[in-house]
């Protein structure tokens, strides 16, 4: 089945539980989700990681691959080298030398800014990633962040994004991405297989996969 198919994530789809750092075992879904987003990270790419927080790898990842990584997060401290450090440490346990971070904060453009009102250009980025995210946000700041996402991706960019179910209501998203000109690329299916992926740790919650490009 093709990366580019818009669907629910199955227990039978690749994973790396080593992704930049060895992930937590609590961390049910993202073992798959990062293996999934890393497809669409090439070489040539100018990148945004939308809501990346502090710890959280796949900014990390990008930069070892792409041309130019953006990260932004609504939490001030992105910016602080010393709490994104703190941060990994908390979470994966490792202690990081000075000299990883720096490595980092040299080729990634962090910055500390809301969903809804991105600081970058129209047309900025080959692709924009946000994992796990949109769910959390009320109705009024997903339909601006879509919005933020269509001016700053590229006209033929791509936005990989994840969802938790049913957090997300997904036939009220595609209506919504109907009125924000947004559109799935390729293939989807809104179909609830019987190997779901499945996370317990906030409730029972599967994880949907998407695709999205400029309508």
């Amino acid at each position: 089945m093709s990366i580019f198919t818009s669907r629910f994530i199955l227990k039978t789809d690749p994973y790396s539980k080593h992704f930049v750092f060895n992930l937590p075992k609590t961390w049910e879904t993202r073992p798959h989700e990062y293996e999934w987003a890393k497809n669409f990270a090439e070489t040539e790419d100018i990148v945004l990681d939308a809501a990346c927080g502090l710890s959280h790898p796949l900014k990390f990842y990008l930069a070892g691959k792409c041309k130019e990584v953006y990260a932004c997060d609504i939490d001030a401290r992105i910016l602080s080298k010393s709490s994104i450090l703190k941060d990994i440490r908390d979470t994966y346990g490792t202690i990081i030398e000075n000299s990883f971070l720096n490595h980092y904060f040299h080729h990634i453009h962090f910055c500390h800014s809301s969903l809804s009102k991105l600081p970058y250009q129209d047309k900025s980025f080959d692709k924009i990633f946000c994992i796990s995210v949109l769910e959390h946000l009320s109705k009024v700041d997903i339909e601006q962040t879509f919005k933020e996402f269509r001016r700053t991706l590229k006209d033929e960019g791509l936005l990989i994004v994840t969802f938790d179910y049913p957090t997300i209501n997904l036939e009220a998203l595609k209506i919504l991405l109907d009125k924000v000109k947004f559109k799935f690329y390729g293939d989807y299916s809104l179909d609830k297989p019987d190997n779901l992926l499945v996370s317990t740790i906030w409730g029972e919650l599967n994880c949907f996969r998407a695709v999205l490009i400029k309508n």
